[in-house]
């Protein structure tokens, strides 16, 4: 990453920050006010974290998805576009309330802990493929992103009427729950895509690069089961208890682990016959 593109991720996470500070405190301080300059934030944030973007893979000529910084800026941004546009058009209102937290968090993290796919550069060279699948699992995340903020509102809002009070600013409890359900589901399809193709790629050709048993694959797993299992309750059972929103946070959490704390079991050429395996590595200090 070079000087010029940290200076843009900085100050995005700044913005971030901002936001994270005036949106929920819009909520929490009873200071509506305060919204809508930290939305404005929140757009600022994601244009100025764009061209930081840009800027890295314009100027390194490496793979999106060669570090994990890049990953989840990825993926930073689509979510706060996607919380923005919901929050303008839709019913859905004030997703920025938690896609703000979300995003200076996530942003932090491998600012902080820079870790690199060294492997992933020459491999996606190999199988332009395995990208798509990357991609599209992304995507899928996006939609559980999204699901895990409805799911909170509807948590707080379901909680403050139990202590008899509603908040105006919450969105009402039958939207979030369908919001809930539509983005989970949504999500899922696209996940289990990008799952699917991953299995796939994993047993075919260039499957010696892995073990059979890679963990970031085995930990997807349970994320997928929760899912379906939130899916199949609320979709086919009927079932609309508040408990059900847990295995959605619990999904999209299990997920965020998977994507920054698993390693993938990719093994070199040159070390294949001695089953060494390795992804994530952290530069020389």
């Amino acid at each position: 990453m070079t000087a010029a593109c940290t200076v843009f991720l900085t100050f995005s996470l700044l913005c971030y920050l901002a936001a994270s500070l005036l949106v929920p405190g819009s909520f929490l301080l009873r200071r509506p006010s305060w919204e809508k300059p930290g939305r404005l934030l929140l757009g600022i944030g994601i244009a100025i974290h764009a061209v930081g973007l840009f800027l890295h893979l314009l100027m390194s000529g490496q793979s999106p998805f060669s570090s994990v910084l890049v990953v989840i800026s990825l993926l930073i941004v689509a979510v706060v576009a996607a919380a923005l546009v919901l929050d303008r058009y839709s019913a859905t209102r004030h997703m920025s309330l938690f896609a703000g937290p979300l995003a200076f968090l996530g942003l932090l993290y491998p600012l902080l802990m820079p870790i690199r796919y060294e492997a992933a550069q020459s491999i996606l060279l190999q199988y332009p493929w395995l990208g798509v699948h990357v991609a599209i699992s992304l995507l899928g995340l996006v939609g559980f992103a999204l699901a895990f903020c409805t799911a909170v509102s509807y948590l707080i809002q379901a909680s403050l009427l139990r202590r008899g009070r509603l908040n105006s600013f919450l969105p009402a409890l039958d939207r979030t729950a369908s919001a809930t359900f539509q983005f989970a589901a949504t999500g899922f399809i696209v996940f289990t895509l990008g799952l699917g193709m991953g299995v796939i790629w994993l047993f075919s050709a260039p499957g010696e690069l892995m073990k059979v048993q890679d963990a970031k694959i085995l930990v997807a797993l349970p994320t997928w089961l929760l899912f379906a299992s939130y899916l199949y309750l609320r979709g086919v059972r009927g079932s609309h208890s508040s408990r059900l929103k847990w295995l959605v946070i619990a999904g999209f959490i299990l997920a965020l682990a998977n994507l920054v704390a698993v390693r993938h079991g990719f093994v070199p050429e040159d070390q294949q016959s001695t089953g060494v395996g390795f992804l994530l590595d952290r530069p020389p200090v």
